[in-house]
């Protein structure tokens, strides 16, 4: 009877063991599709068995193994760190490629060249009303133009800056629902596949958002290093970061708006270690290539300097041109006015002189020789003149050389985002090959799980009759 028992305590261990590895294939099945979970391989470890002593009864039991590979997820993370990084400036520069749009239609363009046209026209007669007028029309059309480029940058500027906030408030999140899953794996007696699914899953838009690194600890817990330097969790401790105006960016020029830094938990910059990530594309159009445009602390920024080079120039020849071919003379008048004390809104600022009247524009050139319309065919070779009157270019030349640098950002965006699209997915199809679940494997390990299961539940029923069959036979 003994050996029966013994034979019948083995089987139902095998039972169990076998029950274990369906209920785990079967787990495997149900999460094939959930974000970050890795194929659980059920292990069937016979156990020892000494038929002459009866007291190692053999048997199998059944463990579970874990085919997450550390490799393939880091993998995967770092290159959605730089695909987050692309995608962003891809979004992040759209509204700046239809600011700097170098088509006739363009504000900008469409108006230097109806402006030029006008002085053109009014060369041919000076003292015609309509022509003076027309060239009244002109600048104030310019200047709209300025004014309604400066608003948008404006705009997108600080529709960047809270991004970056919300960004970073996303980091933060992300910090403490790991830190969550930590306190939860520390609790755990044994792994988890669902907290290693969340963890992972987590990971991954974390990586999105800015480049990490984690660092696997004892038990299961892990830590994240924020740029592979700044801990923003360890273990069950969460470090938050914050975006803030870095003031002492803007020294140079106080009135433009300072770069955004990113500090840690202690109010320390660790702005330079944010390399990949939406958050690295963000504070890159953000701290660099705005203020390049629209100014910064250390630069007037193209648009400003375009604005002031266009009314300096035009003011230059009307002021020191006469509204009349003989003597005396009468000065001319400036035509465009801006705020020069804030560099950084001189595009914003850009006006039609509020006092002058067509019969104040300026069009003959004193000499010697007097030249009745001498300022206006100046004006209206302003903007072919070579060297050009802003950094050596033309107007519409340097208004292109702007665009071009915003065209040129956004086309490598593009490019480089379709490129990492691509590595994105070969490291998901290694991770995928690596850990994930295969449903035709899957079916078939069932199949064998349950053959397996029905042949220890008949040994079980077997030794069963035969422990009653012998219960019958002992004399009462």
């Amino acid at each position: 009877m003994g050996s029966l028992f013994t034979a019948l305590n083995s089987a139902s261990q095998s039972l169990k063991a076998f029950e274990q590895a369906i209920d785990v294939t079967q787990n495997n099945v149900t999460n094939a599709n959930s974000p970050g979970y890795a194929d659980q391989v059920p292990q069937l470890i016979s156990q020892e068995f000494q038929s002459d002593t009866g007291v190692n009864s053999g048997g199998v039991q059944e463990l579970t193994q874990d085919t997450r590979s550390a490799y393939a997820d880091t993998a995967v993370q770092q290159q959605q760190s730089l695909q987050g990084m692309y995608q962003q400036l891809q979004t992040t520069l759209a509204p700046l490629q239809t600011v700097f749009d170098v088509s006739s239609s363009s504000p900008i363009p469409s108006a230097l060249n109806q402006l030029f046209q006008s002085f053109s026209e009014w060369s041919t007669q000076p003292g015609n009303t309509n022509y003076q007028a027309a060239v009244l029309n002109a600048a104030q059309q310019t200047a709209s133009a300025f004014q309604q480029a400066a608003v948008q940058l404006n705009q997108i500027q600080t529709s960047t800056t809270t991004d970056i906030q919300s960004t970073v408030a996303q980091i933060n999140q992300d910090a403490a629902t790991i830190q969550t899953i930590n306190q939860q794996i520390a609790q755990s007696s044994q792994p988890n596949a669902g907290l290693s699914a969340q963890l992972e899953n987590t990971l991954e838009n974390l990586s999105s958002l800015a480049n990490i690194q984690v660092l696997h600890g004892n038990g299961g817990m892990i830590t994240v290093l924020l740029g592979g330097q700044t801990p923003i969790v360890e273990g069950t401790q969460v470090n938050t970061v914050q975006a803030a105006n870095n003031t002492a960016s803007n020294s140079g020029n106080p009135g433009a708006a300072p770069n955004i830094s990113i500090l840690d938990s202690n109010g320390d910059d660790i702005t330079s270690q944010i390399t990949a990530g939406s958050l690295a594309g963000l504070l890159s159009v953000r701290n660099n290539l705005l203020p390049s445009l629209i100014g910064g602390g250390q630069q007037v920024g193209g648009l400003n300097t375009l604005a002031q080079g266009l009314a300096d120039s035009v003011n230059s020849v009307l002021e020191q041109a006469s509204t009349t071919s003989t003597p005396p003379y009468q000065s001319g008048t400036a035509l465009f006015t801006y705020n020069g004390a804030n560099p950084s809104g001189i595009a914003g600022t850009l006006a039609v002189n509020p006092a002058i009247t067509g019969s104040q524009l300026a069009a003959a050139d004193v000499g010697p020789p007097p030249v009745a319309n001498g300022a206006a065919l100046t004006l209206a070779g302003l903007d072919s003149s070579n060297p050009g009157p802003v950094d050596g270019q033309g107007f519409t030349q340097y208004f292109a050389s702007l665009a071009s640098t915003v065209g040129n950002a956004a086309n490598n965006a593009n490019t480089a985002a379709t490129a990492q699209s691509q590595l994105v997915a070969q490291a998901k199809s290694l991770q995928q090959q690596v850990s994930g679940v295969s449903l035709d494997e899957e079916a078939i390990r069932l199949v064998q799980l349950q053959s397996s299961y029905q042949a220890a539940s008949k040994v079980v029923t077997v030794i069963d009759e035969l422990a009653q069959t012998l219960l019958t036979m002992i004399p009462t």
